[in-house]
Formats: C-alpha cells, structure tokens, sequence
C-alpha cells in the first residue's frame, strides 16, 4: 500500500477502528495511540481496542484509558488498522469481527507477518511498528503533537530495548530525535516504562529465579512460573515482561527461555537470544515474532511436557548450528 493509496482511503471513511495484540507491549499501545492520536486531528472517529489489559506502567501515556475490550462494534462502513501483528490469531477473541468491517490494513514490522490486511504496510526493517507509524504520519503530512509523539516514543524505546538492542538503526535514532525536540522526556520514560516495579514483581523475581536452570551441554537457560505463583502474591502476568532476559543475560548462554503455566493449562513460552533465530523455534509451536525476540503458546500439555517439547527443540537447532555450545558460568 503507497501514500496515495492510504490518503484514498483516509479520505473516504470517516468511521476508525484501531486495533492491536493480546498481552500488549509498548510497541503496541504506544503505536495504537499515536495513531489515533493523529487521525482525530483529522476529525476521524477513532476507536481503540486491545483484546488484554493494558499494563498499569504505561497508563501515564495520553490516552491510555481509552483502550476497549469488546469488539466489534455494529458493523459499518469503515476501516481497521490491525497493528503490531503477525496474523490475526494474535488478536484472540477480536479476531472474528476484524472481517465485519469493510477495509483491513496490517501495519506491523515482523517478519512473520502473514499478510492478512486488505491492504499490508509491513516494513520488516523498522525496529518497531512505531517507527512505520511515524513515516506514516510525515508522509500523510498529519500534525505530529507532544502526544503522539511521547507515545510513538515508547513504542520506540520498548522494541529497542531503550536502543540497545540490534534493530537499533541510524534511521531509529533520526525518528527518536524529531521526537525529543517535540518535548519528550527520556528520562521520564525509562523511568515509568523500565526502571520502576511494584513489590509483587520483585517477589515473583525471586520465585522464577529458584526455578533457574542452565543446560550442561547447550546454551541454554530457562526459568518457569504458574499462575498461581502470580495469585499469591496478588501480581498480574503483565509485571513477567522481561524476565525471560535474566535467562538470557547469563554469561555464556545463547537462548534464554521463560514459561509460563496458566490455570487454563496452556503454557506461554518466551525466547530472547543473542544471535540465533528464535522466531523459528516459536513458530514450530504456532508462534512467531522477530529473530532475538519471539513466543508461542502450548496447548494440551502438563507443564514439564511443554516445557521438555521445547527445550528439544531449542537443542535441535543449536546442534544443526553446531555452535560452540559449552556453557561456563564465571
């Protein structure tokens, strides 16, 4: 889909639905907002929605309290951005009344990105969904406020790791610039979105770490929680974002692994690695999402299974790398 094409069909509908994953992260709410936030100059009637609660630690963000959680709305002539996804499934039970509305248009940044929309903006080479939104917003030549842009900032600053992961580009930084001499405040942000925790995460930390194990022969580090673990200490599974990296950041280990075992008997699994493809291994079991940064979900297994099925799989594709896969801790 070219410019032209997208301000075609800004220009025929006035009805905006905006829509992003289960279990959001800041690259999707911070893109969803933003978005909306610019659309709404226009004198569009935007909606946001988000099938998963949005974390607690970005509801400083403008316009956060807007997220809905039931959709569709009546069906009528419009358009939905899907953004930040891979395929629709991540949408969970939004899913269906995506096709109730007359235009689709997937904006995402995955290489996994099953194509879907009516019409695909998928730019595999942004470090985040925010930064397409951001071209977007210049090439549609939308004003781009304080609001919008503290917003796409965090998109930013969260799929980069606070720009120290790879995907961190030279066109990442320009983007990050245009946005601070809009007024943003990066030590604000680190604060809010990395840097502060409540008490329940620092006690579930702890639990998960007891759970640490590192294999003898691969590179390979996992830790696992269930549900109840969360329960007990009145926490929400929003406050595991990044645990599954003290895994990783083990000296030594290649591909750090987090499960987590919900009462509905699913396990969530995540993999972060340093230079192996984990998107790969994630989507053996359904999952996607980029080389250093994926997850999937198992179903219908006990969690040792789940947790046995993968860490073969994982060992797999290091022995077909043949890696230097000794691990020494110091």
């Amino acid at each position: 889909m070219n410019s032209q094409e997208l301000s075609k069909l800004l220009n025929k509908h006035n009805n905006i639905y905006i829509l992003t994953h289960t279990l959001p992260d800041g690259d999707a709410i911070g893109s969803a907002l933003a978005w909306g936030t610019v659309l709404r100059h226009l004198g569009k009637k935007v909606r946001i929605f988000c099938p998963g609660v949005i974390p607690r630690k970005y509801n400083f963000l403008p316009g956060a309290s807007e997220f809905e959680h039931i959709f569709p709305p009546a069906p009528s002539p419009g358009i939905v951005f899907v953004l930040d996804c891979g395929d629709l499934e991540r949408l969970d039970y939004m899913s269906q009344g995506v096709g109730e509305i007359e235009n689709i248009v997937n904006i995402d940044h995955h290489a996994t990105n099953l194509l879907f929309g009516d019409f695909n903006i998928v730019d595999t080479s942004a470090a985040a969904t925010g930064e397409i939104i951001y071209r977007l917003i210049i090439e549609q030549e939308l004003p781009l406020d304080y609001e919008a842009s503290i917003c796409l900032y965090v998109a930013i600053a969260s799929d980069t790791g606070s720009f120290k992961y790879g995907n961190t580009t030279a066109q990442t930084l320009r983007i990050t610039a245009t946005l601070l001499e809009k007024g943003v405040d990066p030590a604000l942000v680190s604060q809010k979105i990395f840097d502060e925790y409540p008490q329940s995460t620092i006690h579930l930390l702890r639990e998960a770490l007891t759970t640490l194990q590192i294999d003898e022969t691969f590179p390979i580090a996992w830790m696992n929680l269930h549900e109840d673990t969360l329960d007990t200490y009145g926490a929400k599974a929003e406050e595991l974002e990044g645990f599954v990296n003290y895994a990783k950041n083990i000296y030594g280990v290649e591909i750090g692994i987090f499960f987590y075992h919900t009462l509905k008997g699913e396990t969530k699994v995540g993999f972060r690695s340093k230079s192996v493809d984990v998107s790969s291994i994630a989507g053996l079991f359904g999952g996607g999402g980029h080389p250093r940064a994926a997850g999937c979900t198992i179903k219908y297994q006990e969690g040792p299974d789940a947790i046995r099925l993968v860490i073969e799989a994982v060992r797999k594709t290091l022995q077909e790398k043949k890696p230097n896969t000794t691990v020494k801790c110091e």
